[in-house]
């Protein structure tokens, strides 16, 4: 007798993760802390996870509580002790990625782990090295079911077995668009546009309704889509979480490099990976040309793992003296470290020339603070009259923007003030709702389009 129908929540993304939550892996983190939270025996329907086995060619179900001990971790560095073995390869690997030509990281950053998974397996290594799974065979879907995938599909799923899958028992599928920026900017990304553009058209065929992050990422997948003459789903936007819930939020330290460096100098925060698209060239320039006209620029904190890319930066501050002791780099800092930055600082920056969304932006309003950002694609449209937006591509209007910034403290202060007095920005407890109610919402019957989303005003 089959089972009544479940809600199956693909978490192959959470649980391959092993560095500082960024936004994609925050959206789905708290998904499934928001399910795990409100989770009841008996609950119909029935909330299950699942990771996919590339190797095998199947999905496998994974217990809650090992998802939820998952869950426990994200966000607390990994001081307390050593890394367990995938990890620590997988450290070395993304140590290599920056510093090897693009097409040659890319190949390493995506195939090179798949290889190292099928190595694995063949040496007959314990599957809870690889992921944490409860054993199981076969087809674990049954039909009438939901699932639902908010992670790096791209990286992590099998479409055209999906597909067959999802055709099958007749499943309901949720997925979300984060962005186009392989399509719009191949040189500012390792993964080749091509490849990306096809992944888009293979899952806008098997998804009942795309979640998209803006209202600028939906323009821009619809798009892809028309273009391309690919019929388009249902679509939603959702707005994403701003409060940074991660265990560790209650130490409230700052980075032991900050707190060795700065002393009591004010400091400039910038929350992104290093990445080339993300432009700190811009704010290097920027704080060179203060220095020349004479000005003793606050520090220039940058937050952030270093993927493709990130290495030419690096040597960019190595190379410039007057960089030198102006911009400290961060790593694997912790979600309580991040709030005391975010507390901390003078203002924030976000000069990025793409974005989905704009995660930082919100998260930098949510802690009262001015954000100086590009006028970019979403970047207005997550800031909205808070932030104030400057073109990514003009270096002098960031160094005397910046400039007066630093001079006008009090002006600074006034808006800040007003930002936390005025500013609501979603909690992910509300993302997590409405991807939900997105989930368990009526079947899609064409390419309608809607919007869910919290109220980020009073």
């Amino acid at each position: 007798m089959s089972r009544p129908p479940s809600v199956w929540v693909h978490v192959t993304t959470l649980m391959e993760w092993t560095r500082p939550p960024v936004g994609i892996i925050r959206v789905e983190q708290e998904y499934c802390r928001w399910l795990l939270a409100r989770a009841r025996p008996g609950d119909t329907p029935a909330i299950r996870f699942c990771v996919f086995e590339r190797a095998q060619g199947r999905f496998v179900e994974v217990d809650a509580e090992q998802v939820a001990g998952k869950l426990r971790h994200s966000g607390r560095g990994h001081a307390g002790g050593a890394l367990p073995l995938r990890a620590r390869i997988k450290h070395v690997v993304r140590q290599l990625v920056p510093h090897l030509p693009p097409v040659a990281g890319a190949w390493l950053n995506v195939w090179g782990r798949r290889l190292l998974q099928g190595a694995l397996r063949a040496a007959h290594l314990p599957s809870r090295l690889l992921a944490n799974q409860r054993p199981g065979s076969g087809d674990i879907f049954t039909a009438g079911d939901h699932w639902v995938s908010l992670g790096l599909d791209w990286i992590y799923l099998d479409q055209p077995l999906f597909a067959r899958l999802r055709e099958r028992h007749g499943l309901r599928t949720t997925v979300v668009c984060y962005d186009v920026i392989p399509v719009l900017f191949p040189e500012l990304v390792s993964r080749a546009s091509l490849g990306f553009e096809n992944y888009l058209i293979a899952m806008s065929a098997y998804a009942d309704t795309v979640l998209c992050i803006s209202e600028c990422t939906r323009r821009d997948f619809l798009e892809v889509l028309s273009r391309r003459g690919a019929a388009a789903p249902a679509t939603q936007v959702i707005r994403l979480g701003a409060d940074i819930q991660g265990p560790g939020d209650d130490l409230q330290q700052p980075p032991p490099a900050l707190q060795d460096a700065a002393g009591a100098r004010p400091f400039v925060l910038f929350v992104s990976t290093l990445e080339p698209r993300k432009n700190h060239k811009v704010l290097f320039q920027a704080w060179t040309g203060l220095r020349q006209r004479g000005q003793a620029p606050h520090r220039l904190v940058c937050v952030g793992m270093r993927t493709w890319g990130g290495a030419e930066l690096l040597e960019m501050l190595d190379a410039d003296p007057l960089l030198r002791g102006d911009v400290l780099v961060l790593n694997s800092v912790t979600d309580g470290q991040l709030a005391w930055l975010y507390r901390h600082c003078e203002f924030t920056v976000y000069p990025s020339i793409y974005e989905g969304w704009g995660l930082p932006v919100v998260e930098s309003l949510a802690y009262g603070k001015l954000c100086l950002s590009s006028d970019a694609a979403s970047l207005p449209e997550a800031g909205g009259r808070w932030a104030e937006y400057l073109d990514p591509h003009d270096a002098r209007a960031w160094e005397d923007r910046l400039g007066l910034f630093m001079t006008q403290p009090a002006q600074v202060a006034e808006r800040n003030e007003r930002i936390a007095r005025e500013f609501r920005a979603p909690a992910w407890s509300d993302t997590a709702e409405s991807v939900h109610r997105a989930v368990l919402g009526p079947p899609a019957q064409s390419a309608a389009t809607g919007t869910l989303f919290a109220s980020t005003s009073r």
